[in-house]
């Protein structure tokens, strides 16, 4: 026994070594920088400067579904190590590696310790799941939530098979504590209610207020300090996405859903798996964990493409369901060559050899790939909204080079956190010129202006490919501003970046 729990030990270090390797291995530049971590990088260096304020917007960055948790343990990283985007891209790294942990640690004790080969498998999973590893090489907040999620998922197990308050205590705050940094978290009142009322429903009592601790001591905060901007950006925050109808809500459900499922073979796998699961209630609960918040969040927002991050803090349901897959499939079919071939046990052997191959090589094939990408590049579907790391270094320099402190340069979120003047990005440049805007409310107040981000005002304007491929599609007025502007001289050019002087300034 003392011999196979050290291979166990073993196995596992292994596995976290290879998820460490691929999570953080030259990861400040791969794969391309996309807009959301510019903008935790932003909030969090104007926290550092003592400023709640994201680009122009100051007071409060809740209109931008930005909570402060992630934001101020981001701020406390970079004060010590600096780093930039490197930093950032190592803690949500560093997250993924603990998830990879936590899920080994998850498993194995609702297993009771029967059956250590599923937990070394959900890990070993999890760790090389594609898309596990590049959005942990995203700078994304969700990957913060990803540990929170198995800390709720181990808390509702142990308190269905013993009652005890303290585990549905540890989930409740596991759920409040992840929506301190977004508001996702939330999605998974709806399980921890279920769960609850499965054994006592008195227990919702206290531990819905658990949930929302966290949360209320951030409002508490904000309403004494700035309550006209948080109420305003509460209000649009949870209501810009009520005015989908019923049937609409349906309609993109049922798009994520088969998105999901076609284009992702893991997720389909994962989910064949999660039914195979045992015991019976770690079956229900990881279903329920897994297919309610998708339920919930699907209904209003796109679940991939751009939207995929979303599904960040469910991925360990994902390995699990892989792992399961694998631990009761194998075995199957090899029982049944053994009874399909009774007498010719040099047969059965063979036939069940080869189908061992045919599951081991594609998750080899998937490894390998994963393994080249990590020197060569990733690729990814968002690869047309990601700005080239060297050509935006190029760009912010030049801007620094020949603008001063106070003057006004238009630059998407992705390299703004370089430039060290007013940064302004293009939704906000054209709100302000009477424009509407997908992600901004029409009647922000005149003093949640740090400064007059007009793009006529601006000295600098950098326009990247998010300009060509997101903006001029999706921000009304883009296309208006960017014909505008490219009749500006040309200053600078790196790659698809180039940037523009306004003559009048």
């Amino acid at each position: 026994m003392r011999d196979l729990r050290f291979v166990e030990v073993a196995a596992l270090c292994l596995i976290l070594a290879l998820a460490a390797y691929l999570r953080l291995a030259n990861v400040a530049d791969n794969p391309g920088w996309y807009t959301d971590e510019g903008t935790h990088l932003d909030i969090a260096q104007n926290l550092l400067c003592g400023r709640v304020q994201y680009l122009a917007i100051n007071q409060s960055t809740l209109m931008f579904a930005k909570l402060p948790l992630f934001e101020l343990l981001l701020a406390g990283l970079l004060s010590i190590f600096r780093g930039g985007i490197g930093m950032l891209r190592t803690l949500t790294g560093v997250l993924g590696i603990v998830s990879v942990g936590l899920l080994y640690w998850f498993v194995r004790r609702m297993q009771r310790g029967h059956d250590p080969a599923l937990a070394l498998l959900a890990a070993l999973m999890l760790a090389i799941y594609p898309q596990a590893v590049v959005y942990s090489r995203f700078g994304f907040s969700y990957n913060l939530l990803t540990p929170l999620v198995l800390l709720v998922a181990l808390g509702c197990w142990e308190y269905l098979a013993s009652a005890r308050c303290r585990w549905l205590a540890l989930a409740a705050c596991a759920i409040g504590l992840g929506g301190a940094s977004d508001l996702w978290m939330f999605a998974l009142v709806a399980p921890l209610a279920l769960v609850a009322l499965k054994r006592n429903w008195r227990d919702l009592i206290w531990s819905l207020p658990l949930v929302l601790l966290p949360f209320g001591l951030y409002a508490a905060v904000m309403l004494a300090t700035a309550p006209q901007a948080f109420l305003f950006d509460l209000n649009f925050t949870l209501f810009r996405l009520s005015k989908l109808s019923l049937l609409a809500q349906i309609r993109t459900l049922i798009t994520n859903y088969a998105t999901l499922l076609f284009q992702d073979a893991w997720i389909a796998l994962g989910l064949v798996g999660l039914f195979l699961l045992r015991p019976i209630r770690l079956r229900r609960l990881s279903l329920l964990l897994f297919l309610l918040p998708i339920l919930i969040l699907g209904r209003t927002t796109a679940l991939y493409s751009l939207g995929f991050y979303y599904i960040i803090p469910l991925l360990p349901f994902v390995g699990l369901g892989v792992a399961a897959l694998l631990r009761y499939g194998v075995p199957y079919v090899w029982r049944m060559a053994r009874r399909t071939l009774p007498r010719h046990r040099i047969t059965a052997h063979c036939v069940a050899s080869v189908a061992l191959l045919v599951v081991a090589i594609p998750f080899a094939a998937s490894l390998e790939s994963t393994l080249h990408q990590v020197h060569a590049g990733f690729t990814t579907p968002i690869d047309p909204f990601l700005i080239d790391p060297d050509h935006a270094r190029l760009a912010a320099e030049f801007v620094n080079l020949h603008s001063a402190p106070d003057d006004v340069v238009v630059a998407s979120p992705t390299l703004a956190w370089l430039i060290d003047a007013n940064v302004v990005d293009v939704q906000m440049a054209t709100v302000v010129a009477g424009y509407a805007a997908p992600d901004l409310p029409a009647d922000i107040p005149a003093d949640r202006f740090a400064f007059d981000p007009h793009y006529a005002k601006a000295r600098f304007v950098i326009v990247d490919n998010l300009w060509h491929n997101w903006a001029v599609w999706n921000v009304p007025g883009a296309s208006e501003v960017l014909h505008e502007v490219e009749t500006w001289p040309s200053v600078f050019e790196a790659g698809e970046i180039e940037v523009y002087e306004n003559p009048s300034r």
